[in-house]
C-alpha cells in the first residue's frame, strides 16, 4: 500500500487528495485488532495523510488523521518506533490548540514532556506549549517556558532586572550594524544553514515575540533583535524571514525608523515569498500592517494586509495570529470612521471566531471594541455633556475584573484608549482626560499601532477643550508635547496624520486667541480628513470648528458647520452623537437638506445605513480615487474616472468635460448599454446636443455642485432644450478644480427615475472629484510632455538629416575643388 500510494503522487497531479481518500477509507476499514507491525504502518500512513492535509489548508481533516495515527499506534510505540509517536503525538497537539480543544493539547503535551528524548524534540514540546499559553493569556508562564528552552539550545535570554534592558539595547545595537554593512537586498542572497539547533531557537524566538511584545518591551526588543543576529551569524534557516520582520518591528517601535522598517518589511515578506513557507504569511502581514504601514502608508494599506494575513491564517490555521488580526482590523476600521453599523456586525463575526478558538486575549479586545461601538450606537438618551455610563452587569463586572490582570495590559490599553474617545465624542471631557492618562500609562513600549497615536491626539484635543480648561490649570509642555508627536507623524504619512495634526493646530490657534489662523487651520484640517476619507475626524473637526465660530458670535457660520458635522456623523453612523447634537444645538443642526426637500426629525431617522452609502463604498471610491493618481495615459485615466463615478452613484450615465481655453469640451462619455467608455473629439458643449448644458454651465460658473431629483421642476434649468426633448430624470454634476481653477465638470444622469442620486453620494462624488482634476492635470501635462518630446524628437530626426546632407554637399563640393589641383600634380609627376 505504502508503494502504491507513493508511485500515485509521484505520477498523477492531485494524487495528494487520492492518497488522503485513501487513507480515510483505510481508517474505516480498519480492524479493532491487527498486528503490530501493520499497526504502524497505519499510524505512519496517517501522520503522512495528515501532513499533506495541513499543507492543502485542511486543518480540521489534519487532526482527524493525526488522531487515527495515534489510535492505530501498537503498545509500547514510543519505544519501538519513537520518531513516529512523538510526530504524530506533536501534530495532533498543534492541531487540538489550533481548533480550540484545550484540554486535549494539555493531555498530549504531557506525553511529549514524558516522552521527549533530546533538546530537539524538548523545544518543539517547549514551543507548542508556549503556543498554547499564548493563546490562554497565560503570558508569563510562556515567556518563563521560551527561557528555559532557549537556555537549552544554547541562546539564553537575559534575565529581568535592569539588565535586561542593557542586554536588548546591546542585542539591537548588533543587529543595526550588522545590517549596516550590508543592502537589505543583500540579504536575498545570504547562505543557508542546516544547524538544526539554529531552526529550534528561530522557532521558539518567533513563538515568545508575541506575549514578549504584550508584558515585556524590552525582551521583545532583544528577541526580535536577537533573531537577525542569528541569522546573519549562523545563515538563513526555518522561520528566518519572521526575525527580519520582526526587527523592523522594533525599527518603528523603538528607533522611530519608519521607512526603514517598512523597507525590511516588504524585504522579510518576499524572503518568505522564496522561501515558500505558507504558514508565516499571515504572521508576517498582521506585524506589517498593524506596527509598521499604519507610518508610512494609508490605513487602507493595513486593511489590505489584514485581509491577507486572514486569508493565510485560516488556510494554514493559524488561529491566534488570525484572532490578533481581527482585533487590529476592527480598530482601524473604527479609527477610518467606517460605518459604524458595518464595523459591529464584522466584530460580531469576529468575536464568533475567536471563541470557537478560545483565545482568550483576542476575545477580550474585541469585546472592548464592540462596547465603544454600542456606546456610539446607542439610542438611549445621553446628557449633553456626558457619555452613557457603561451597563453594569456580571459580565461587565467580570471584563472589568480580567482587564486589571497582568497579563491583559495591552487589552486594558485598547478599553481605555477607545472609552477616550467615547468619552471626548459626547463630551464627557473628565472621563476623557482620565481614560487617556490611563491610556497613557498602560502603553507598552512607546508608540507602535494606530490606536497609540490616537490617545495622543484625544488627550491634546481634551487639554485643550475651553469646557475642561475654564477650571484646570494645565501642565505647560503637555500639549506641546502631545503637537509634536503628531507634528512627527504628519511629517511621516501624512494621509493618515496630517488632518489630526491641522486641527490640533487650529484648537490651540482658538485657546491662543488667534482667530484668523484658527480658521484657515479648521478649514484645512476638515479638507484633509475629508480627501483622505476619514468620516469621523471629518465631522469632530467640522463640529469643533462651529463651536468655535458660536463662541465668536458667528452663529451664521457656525450653522453651516455644524450641519456640515451631523451630516458626517450620520454617515459614520454614531447615533448617540447625532442626538447629543440634535438636543444641544437645535438651532444649528439643519432641518433642511441641500435639495429643498424637509429633512425627518432625528428622533425619526432612519439608520445611517439608510440614509447614505456604506462605509465601504466610501473606501472603494477611496481606492479607485487615489488610483487615479497612477494613471498618466489619458484615454485609460477617462475610462476609470468615469466607470468610477458610474458605479460609486449608480447613474445610467456618466460625462466627462473637461476646460480648454476658456471653454468646455465633452471629452469622454460611458453609457449604461455601452461596452467601454467612448473617447469624444473635444466636441464643444454649445455643439453637445446630448446633455444638460445648461446645468453643466451653471457648475461650471459656480463652480458649486448641482443634484436633481427631477431636472425639469428646477426654474433655472426648465427651459433646457436637452430637458425638455427627454423628460424627466435625475441629474449629478459637479466641477473638477484644480488650486482654485476650473479642471472640468463631472456629468451623471438616471432616466430610470426620480431622486436616484442621494445626498451622501455629494461627498463621495466631491472626494472623486477632487482626486480627478489633479489626475487629469496630472494626464494632461504628461501628454504635453509626451508631444513635446515627440516633437523634439522629430526636429532632432530633421536636424540629423539636414546635417547629414549638408555634409555631403560639402564633401561634395570638396571632390570637385580638389579635382583641378589633383590633375595639375598627375602632370607635374608625369614630367
Amino acid at each position: 500500500m505504502k508503494l502504491l500510494c507513493k508511485s500515485a503522487d509521484e505520477r498523477y497531479p492531485g494524487a495528494q487528495a487520492l492518497h488522503v481518500d485513501v487513507e480515510q477509507h483505510l481508517n474505516l476499514g480498519a480492524p479493532p485488532t491487527v498486528e503490530p507491525r501493520e499497526r504502524a504502518e497505519l499510524a505512519a500512513m496517517n501522520l503522512t495523510a495528515g501532513r499533506k492535509a495541513k499543507e492543502r489548508g485542511a486543518p480540521p481533516a489534519a487532526a482527524g488523521f493525526f488522531e487515527a495515527g495515534i489510535s492505530a499506534l501498537p503498545d509500547g510505540s514510543f519505544k519501538e518506533d519513537h520518531e513516529l509517536a512523538f510526530s504524530l503525538h506533536a501534530e495532533a497537539a498543534e492541531c487540538a490548540y489550533l481548533g480550540g480543544q484545550i484540554e486535549r493539547a494539555e493531555s498530549l503535551l504531557d506525553v511529549l514532556a514524558a516522552e521527549a528524548r533530546s533538546d530537539f524534540e524538548r523545544a518543539r514540546a517547549y514551543e507548542l506549549r508556549i503556543a498554547l499559553c499564548t493563546t490562554q493569556g497565560r503570558l508569563e508562564e510562556a515567556l518563563a517556558l521560551g527561557t528555559t528552552a532557549l537556555a537549552m539550545l544554547g541562546v539564553p535570554l537575559p534575565e529581568d532586572g535592569p539588565a535586561r534592558k542593557a542586554a536588548a539595547d546591546a542585542e539591537l545595537a548588533a543587529a543595526r550594524a550588522a545590517l549596516g554593512t550590508r543592502r537589505l537586498r543583500d540579504l536575498l542572497d545570504e547562505p543557508e544553514t542546516s544547524d538544526p539547533r539554529t531552526r529550534a531557537a528561530l522557532r521558539l524566538l518567533m513563538t515568545l515575540t508575541m506575549p514578549a511584545s504584550l508584558i515585556c518591551p524590552p525582551l521583545c526588543t532583544f528577541i526580535a533583535a536577537r533573531q537577525v543576529n542569528l541569522s546573519l551569524e549562523r545563515g538563513h534557516g526555518g522561520v528566518f524571514p519572521y526575525g527580519y520582520m520582526a526587527y523592523a518591528w522594533m525599527a518603528a517601535r523603538v528607533l522611530r525608523r519608519y521607512d526603514e522598517a517598512y523597507e525590511l518589511g516588504e524585504l522579510a515578506l518576499e524572503l518568505n515569498e522564496r522561501s515558500g513557507q505558507d504558514e508565516l504569511s499571515c504572521r508576517l502581514r498582521l506585524v506589517l500592517g498593524a506596527h509598521i504601514s499604519v507610518f508610512t502608508k494609508h490605513l487602507l494599506s493595513s486593511l489590505d494586509l489584514f485581509k491577507e494575513a486572514h486569508e493565510a491564517g485560516l488556510r494554514t490555521g493559524d488561529i491566534t495570529y488570525v484572532a490578533q488580526t481581527c482585533v487590529h482590523n476592527a480598530l482601524v476600521r473604527f479609527g477610518l470612521g467606517d460605518e459604524c453599523e458595518a464595523v459591529r456586525a464584522e466584530v460580531d463575526g469576529s468575536l464568533a471566531l475567536v471563541q470557537r478558538g478560545r483565545e482568550e486575549l483576542a476575545l477580550a479586545a474585541l469585546t472592548g471594541v464592540r462596547r465603544a461601538l454600542d456606546d456610539l450606537m446607542s439610542t438611549a438618551p445621553v446628557g449633553a455633556s456626558r457619555a452613557p455610563e457603561p451597563v453594569v452587569d456580571e459580565a461587565a463586572a467580570a471584563y472589568e475584573e480580567k482587564l486589571s490582570a497582568p497579563a491583559y495590559g495591552a487589552v486594558a490599553f485598547i478599553h481605555c484608549a477607545l472609552r477616550q474617545q467615547v468619552c471626548f465624542l459626547l463630551e464627557d471631557y473628565e472621563g476623557a482626560l482620565r481614560m487617556g492618562s490611563l491610556a497613557e500609562a498602560k502603553m507598552q513600549g512607546g508608540v507602535d499601532a494606530h490606536l497609540a497615536t490616537e490617545v495622543s491626539f484625544y488627550a491634546c484635543l481634551t487639554l485643550l477643550s475651553p469646557a475642561l480648561s475654564r477650571g484646570r490649570q494645565l501642565t505647560p509642555i503637555s500639549v506641546p508635547s502631545y503637537r509634536d508627536r503628531l507634528a512627527a507623524w504628519a511629517e511621516r504619512c501624512p494621509d493618515n496624520y496630517r488632518h489630526k495634526h491641522l486641527l490640533v493646530r487650529a484648537e490651540s490657534a482658538r485657546a491662543a486667541g488667534e482667530e484668523l489662523a484658527a480658521m484657515k487651520l479648521y478649514d484645512q484640517a476638515i479638507e484633509a480628513a475629508k480627501v483622505n476619507g476619514f468620516v469621523r475626524d471629518e465631522a469632530l473637526a467640522s463640529e469643533l470648528c462651529a463651536k468655535f465660530h458660536l463662541a465668536s458670535g458667528r452663529e451664521r457660520i457656525a450653522h453651516v458647520y455644524m450641519t456640515d458635522a451631523h451630516e458626517a456623523y450620520l454617515r459614520w453612523g454614531a447615533t448617540a452623537k447625532v442626538r447629543q447634537l440634535s438636543r444641544k444645538y437645535p438651532h444649528l443642526v439643519a432641518r433642511t437638506t441641500l435639495f429643498g426637500q424637509a429633512s425627518r426629525p432625528p428622533e425619526a431617522a432612519p439608520p445611517a445605513s439608510a440614509q447614505r452609502p456604506a462605509s465601504l463604498d466610501a473606501l472603494a471610491v477611496l481606492r479607485a480615487s487615489r488610483a487615479l493618481h497612477g494613471e498618466l495615459v489619458q484615454e485609460r485615466l477617462f475610462e476609470r474616472l468615469l466607470r468610477v463615478l458610474r458605479e460609486s452613484t449608480g447613474a445610467r450615465r456618466a460625462v466627462l468635460l473637461l476646460a480648454r481655453d476658456g471653454a468646455l469640451t465633452l471629452e469622454a462619455e460611458l453609457a449604461g448599454d455601452a461596452e467601454g467608455v467612448r473617447i469624444g473629439d473635444a466636441t464643444p458643449l454649445e455643439c453637445a446636443a446630448d446633455l444638460a448644458a445648461s446645468v453643466v454651465q451653471h457648475v461650471a460658473q459656480t463652480q458649486q455642485p448641482v443634484v436633481l431629483a427631477t431636472a425639469t421642476s428646477d426654474e433655472r434649468f426648465a427651459q433646457d432644450p436637452y430637458l425638455i426633448e427627454n423628460g424627466p430624470r435625475s441629474i449629478l454634476c459637479l466641477a473638477m478644480t484644480h488650486q482654485g481653477r476650473l479642471t472640468g465638470v463631472l456629468y451623471a444622469e438616471n432616466d430610470a427615475g426620480t431622486g436616484a442620486f442621494r445626498a451622501g453620494q455629494l461627498e463621495l462624488c466631491g472626494l472623486l472629484a477632487s482626486q480627478a482634476a489633479v489626475a487629469v492635470n496630472n494626464a494632461l501635462r504628461y501628454r504635453d510632455a509626451q508631444s513635446t518630446s515627440i516633437e523634439l524628437r522629430r526636429c532632432n530626426e530633421a536636424l540629423s538629416a539636414e546635417v547629414a546632407r549638408l555634409t555631403e554637399e560639402l564633401r561634395a563640393c570638396n571632390r570637385e575643388a580638389e579635382s583641378p589641383w589633383s590633375e595639375l600634380r598627375r602632370c607635374s609627376d608625369a614630367r
